[in-house]
């Protein structure tokens, strides 16, 4: 049987109770009411993926964000940025429930993730979405989405609006 997800905005309504991904800080999130927190003082937009019972199976969150173009990209890069940061979209937290890894719906999230950033830079400017991998393991993942590290930062990456939009 093949379980439908959907993923929604950021509502109370929705059953966080039995949330538990693998990363204990994640988990915490949205059950100490972090993510309210952070959606209701404009620091982030926190996006649910819900099963059919309404009950939340992962999240993500992106924010505005900017970046020094000098220390983001190479020289050839950074010279077609006319100021000295970079606008860009935070993909700051993406967990799924821990009895759903393995099977690619983190990968959907995380793709439903940059189509919303790419839909949000049609409205406010942002050149790329940017995330930081906790480890290479992490870095790993995005890398096969097509996300390439900054300058000096393995663990730091971004991927082009330009690019996202290409995506199937």
């Amino acid at each position: 049987m093949t379980i439908a997800f959907r993923v929604v905005p950021f509502s109370p309504d929705y059953d966080a109770s039995a949330f538990e991904s693998l990363d204990e800080h994640l988990t915490a999130y949205l059950k100490e009411g972090r993510g309210q927190r952070d959606l209701n003082t404009g620091q982030a937009a926190v996006f649910l993926m819900i099963d059919e019972a309404n009950r939340v199976q992962g999240y993500y969150t992106l924010s505005s964000a900017s970046v020094p173009r000098k220390e983001a990209f190479s020289g050839t890069q950074a010279r077609k940025f006319p100021y000295p940061q970079v606008a860009v979209t935070l993909l700051g937290r993406v967990a799924i429930h821990k009895d759903l890894r393995g099977q690619g719906i983190g990968t959907d999230l995380i793709l439903h993730a940059l189509r919303q950033a790419a839909r949000a830079a049609e409205t406010v400017a942002s050149y790329a979405v940017i995330l930081d991998a906790k480890n290479e393991k992490v870095a790993a993942i995005y890398a096969r989405l097509g996300f390439v590290p900054f300058r000096d930062q393995p663990l730091k990456l971004f991927l082009p609006m330009e690019t996202i939009r290409q995506l199937p």
